[in-house]
């Protein structure tokens, strides 16, 4: 892993990433924050924006995909970096001044999800192309290591800001973190691109459509981790990104520990992150699904210790951080590995449309539950997590690794 780190081709990337990543981290805390002021800690509504926050995945991540399979994967993500530096500014701006409300936030959130779709296959593509395929799940511990340092940092930094001055100074650290994001990603090397076919929506719609049949038909092991994966997120995205803040908030009515918590989870994903080539000796889908399965078990577990302890909180805090690090390396390294040649960042692009739109249904799903199952609808969603794993994993017992 450190020999990759050192690589000249990574480095650029590596600091990008733990920069803008930072940033990233620090500003989803503070967007849950700001959503939870503006509707009034309305559970229902909040799924609705967090629905229509990653509805852009739904036309742009098929595009992402096929982009990064044809022009030069730096380009794409210098220019959509400036994308976020701009609009996470003017979001800084506008709620500084007094100017921000939730239909503006909304509007934010879109143009950020639209910048993040087109990307990550980019990102995730990038790697492959850079070093040897044996390398590729030390290439992706790095990464996820590198992110889960920036989730640490991240919620910290706004806590901190929080206590110096105000949330919206944190969205003025995530826009000056993509602007040197886009300094580093400068360096990086330009891979070449892979055909010069003229752009057409109607072709990338058309090549998804195709690429989902063949996929289907001679790639079952892969379609069944994007599948899999997705169904789980439906019942993950929503937990993670604001249920689990605003129960601390109801709970133990304190901004800064929402950031606290973020981090001691974080503190887990880098443990797990560091551990990950020395537990997991063959990445495979069914590995995949049994650590979903864990992923969500552990989640149940913080639902009822957070009613009870925050020390009890704490410690599966910690543990669930270490099950997602081994889940979210386990999910990249089985797309990279699985993938025909040239199908990479096509194969990511599907994969993160069918799970950003499972993300967002996420929320309108916790939201209906909260509704019937009022006070449950923490616990019932983490047991849904695992329910999904296992049926999966029925599944794919009877296809030959």
């Amino acid at each position: 892993m450190l020999e990759i780190l050192l690589n000249r081709k990574v480095l650029p990337l590596s600091l990008s990433s733990l920069i803008s990543k930072t940033g990233d981290f620090a500003h989803d805390v503070v967007f849950v924050l700001i959503t939870i002021e503006l509707l009034s800690a309305d559970i229902f509504m909040m799924g609705v924006v967090y629905f229509l926050r990653f509805i852009p995945y739904l036309f742009l991540g098929p595009i992402g995909g096929w982009l990064s399979d044809i022009f030069p994967h730096k380009n794409i993500m210098i220019a959509n970096d400036i994308l976020r530096c701009v609009v996470t500014f003017l979001m800084f701006t506008t709620y500084i001044s007094g100017l921000l409300n939730i239909y503006i936030l909304i509007i934010f959130s879109m143009l950020m999800t639209a910048g993040r779709s087109l990307f990550q296959p980019c990102f995730r593509a990038w790697l492959p192309t850079a070093i040897d395929k044996k390398q590729l799940p030390a290439g992706n511990s790095l990464f996820q290591i590198i992110e889960d340092v920036s989730s640490i940092s991240g919620p910290l930094v706004c806590s901190v800001i929080i206590i110096i001055s105000d949330k919206a100074w944190v969205l003025l650290l995530d826009s000056i973190s993509y602007f040197l994001s886009v300094i580093l990603l400068i360096f990086l090397q330009k891979n070449p691109s892979s055909s010069h076919r003229a752009f057409s929506l109607s072709r990338v719609f058309f090549d998804t459509k195709l690429s989902i049949c063949t996929m289907h038909r001679h790639n079952k092991k892969l379609f069944k981790v994007i599948i899999g994966t997705s169904l789980c997120v439906l019942f993950t995205a929503a937990l993670l990104r604001y249920v689990l803040p605003a129960s601390i908030l109801a709970i133990y009515g304190d901004e800064k520990l929402v950031g606290y918590i973020y981090s001691i989870m974080a503190a887990g994903t880098v443990v797990g992150g560091i551990s990950y080539t020395f537990i997991i000796k063959h990445t495979t889908p069914l590995q995949l699904m049994k650590s979903w399965m864990i992923y969500g078990f552990m989640f149940l577990l913080v639902s009822i210790a957070i009613k009870f302890s925050l020390m009890a909180t704490v410690i599966f805090i910690a543990l669930l951080g270490f099950s997602g690090a081994i889940v979210d390396i386990s999910i990249i390294t089985n797309i990279q590995s699985l993938s025909f040649k040239n199908e990479m960042g096509k194969n990511y692009g599907l994969f993160s449309t069918l799970a950003n739109t499972c993300e967002s249904l996420s929320g309108l799903a916790t939201g209906i539950l909260s509704v019937i199952a009022g006070g449950f609808a923490f616990s019932v969603m983490a047991l849904f997590i695992a329910a999904s794993a296992g049926i999966m994993i029925s599944k794919l017992q009877g296809v030959k690794e």
